[in-house]
């Protein structure tokens, strides 16, 4: 045989030899559904995913359309398409919800992302709770936070060339009930690493089995926690996990080997709601007052951070503001719906206002003598008469604030999903709207430059306002900013930045950035002695509260509290700083010797 020969034998086998492998190729066709009318977060994620759907099509070789018209979710439509995919919604219709259950009970396949299994006892659809392996949501996480996984079958087709843990970016995580790992249909894939815990600014996971990514082997599908706001697909290793499951879904999701099943749950879910404002001192009398959910109660403390009194309030209080002029302190208690009223005088209740469900952020305007309340998952403030304890509602679209601060006879209130600041005029009760970045998380104002300050954890970014001009300005922070204080002599704002492990200082004259600061890990809460410029910050997950100089911006000192600080008050007088943490009461540290004093449970079982 020729070479020449042996060349012509050699391409005409090669080419024989490609066609099983270019049938293997054959193009799959995708559908997606989402809603253009969701919740904002989740018309973003909509957004994102449909553009990175779009890009991936051609170089992997499928057919890629999208809609929001869910009556399109029919059998003739479903019976030309390999894979559903749902990205932000799910069906209500009766006959799109059975049109989808002949689908995948005839061999379909769907990938779904965060709120399209979302599911509770208003859902009313049992074949989707069975179909997603029995889970039912119970808690999420909030805000939205990055989470590090860890992946649970590393052997399984979707988590190839996928490293056995990596940071996930900000998202809200569901907890399902029972865990999908009880179900011995179920895979999961990946799950949330327990060094995240505790995690969250408002409602927080504490502990707790999360799965992230799973299958049910009845099914060809694959459901993935992840899908809430813009910055989903900011992890190329996500990326590749969301390729991956595409493409074996698109294919037939066959997997090829036996994969090793583990059905083993860590630990029971557990959260709770709280708020940075679940301390605040007194400054006519210098006393501490701390909010203790668990207990009803809120602890009183002195001045020096010695416990003087529990005094018994509603259900669940979450977070204290004090009118200094009229001595009243009120508190708001999420599980009962209503403000207990005290008299800082006696420490005694004297009386409940009823303000409806969820009240979250409370906020004092001194000179009007009113009391503003957020009202969590509703547009709802509740505005309370501090001189007849009547409250009244006003739709304000800041019903979800998760801060609210006071200058000049006007208040202050941020929502998250809202880019807005939403101002009332505490002589009429009007409000009016300034525009700001998405995703505000805190707010403070500055009484001696008439300035307010909200920062955004989704743009790194803090945005100043000139209460009298109205005027604004945007100044760059480090990364998810979530909590400031100002230093009412100096001026000085500092910003707490949880995904920076930083403080960002602001000069409160010119507004520009004097300093960075690093600070123990994912920092949640701050304040600052303005009498000696120390200010103090906690970080809830690493159970420490580091002490800096507000001068040079050095470190004074880490102390350890132990018990996942989240808020934190200082007394100038005295110089010391009340811890409010995730376990138990208050802890307070003496500023002369950074010392701790005794818990309040230590102290009375002596």
């Amino acid at each position: 045989m020729t070479i020449r020969r042996l060349i012509l034998l050699l391409m005409t086998v090669a080419q024989f030899a490609s066609l099983p492998l270019l049938a293997q190729h054959t193009p799959f066709k995708i559908l997606a559904f989402y809603s253009d009318k969701a919740e904002p977060d989740h018309v973003d994620f909509a957004k994102d995913a449909l553009k990175f759907l779009a890009s991936r099509a051609v170089p992997e070789g499928f057919i890629f359309e999208a809609t929001t018209h869910w009556e399109d979710l029919n059998d003739e439509r479903l019976k030309t398409c390999q894979l559903v995919i749902w990205l932000n919604e799910s069906p209500t219709n009766p006959k799109q919800r059975h049109a989808f259950e002949r689908y995948m009970e005839h061999g379909g396949a769907w990938l779904g992302f965060h709120a399209a299994g979302y599911n509770d006892k208003d859902t009313r659809w049992p074949w989707l709770v069975d179909f997603l392996g029995g889970a039912v949501f119970d808690i999420n996480s909030w805000p939205p936070l990055p989470a590090r996984l860890l992946i649970d079958e590393r052997a399984h087709p979707v988590m190839s060339k996928i490293p056995a843990d990596f940071e996930s970016p900000a998202n809200e995580w569901y907890v399902w009930k029972p865990s999908p790992h009880l179900n011995p249909n179920v895979r999961v894939l990946a799950s949330l690493d327990l060094s995240n815990y505790p995690i969250g600014f408002k409602d927080v996971l504490t502990s707790g089995d999360l799965p992230a990514v799973w299958t049910n082997t009845k099914y060809k599908m694959v459901y993935m926690n992840m899908g809430h706001g813009d910055k989903i697909f900011t992890s190329p290793t996500q990326n590749q996990l969301i390729d991956n499951a595409v493409n074996w879904l698109g294919t037939g999701a066959m997997t090829t080997s036996p994969v090793p099943k583990s059905n083993q749950v860590r630990s029971t879910p557990k959260g709770m709601r709280i708020s940075r404002d679940g301390i605040a001192i007194n400054s006519r009398t210098g006393k501490f007052y701390a909010v203790n959910t668990g207990r009803n109660t809120v602890t009183v403390l002195d001045g020096d951070g010695h416990f003087l009194n529990r005094i018994d309030v509603g259900l669940e209080p979450e977070s204290i503001a004090i009118n200094p002029d009229t001595n009243r302190v009120y508190v708001a208690n999420s599980g009962s719906g209503t403000v207990t009223v005290i008299d800082s005088a006696t420490d005694k209740p004297v009386t409940n206002v009823p303000v409806g469900a969820l009240p979250y952020t409370i906020a004092v305007d001194p000179a009007a003598n009113k009391v503003y309340v957020s009202r969590t998952f509703s547009d709802v403030t509740v505005i309370i008469d501090g001189a007849t304890n009547i409250a009244r509602s006003v739709k304000a679209g800041a019903g979800d604030a998760v801060a609210a601060e006071s200058l000049e006879n006007q208040t202050y209130l941020i929502n998250y999903e809202g880019p807005q600041v939403t101002v009332f005029d505490g002589t009429d009760d009007q409000f009016s709207k300034i525009e700001a970045p998405n995703h505000l998380w805190a707010i403070a104002v500055n009484p001696t430059t008439k300035k307010i300050y909200a920062v955004s954890a989704g743009s790194a970014s803090a945005i100043v306002i000139d209460s009298k001009s109205r005027a604004t300005k945007i100044v760059k922070t480090g990364e998810i900013p979530c909590a400031l204080a100002v230093d009412a002599s100096s001026g000085k704002v500092f910003v707490a930045n949880y995904g920076g492990n930083t403080v960002t200082v602001i000069d409160g004259v010119t507004d520009s950035v004097l300093a960075t600061v690093d600070v123990s890990a994912n920092p949640q809460a701050i304040t600052v002695d303005s009498s000696n410029h120390r200010f103090y910050v906690a970080s809830t997950r690493a159970g420490v509260v580091t002490v800096l100089d507000g001068t040079n911006y050095s470190e004074i000192r880490r102390v350890k509290t132990g018990n996942a600080p989240y808020a934190i008050a200082v007394n100038s007088g005295t110089h010391t700083a009340v811890a409010l943490g995730l376990k138990g009461d208050p802890i307070a540290i003496v500023g002369t010797t950074m010392s701790i004093l005794p818990t309040l449970h230590q102290k009375n079982n002596r």
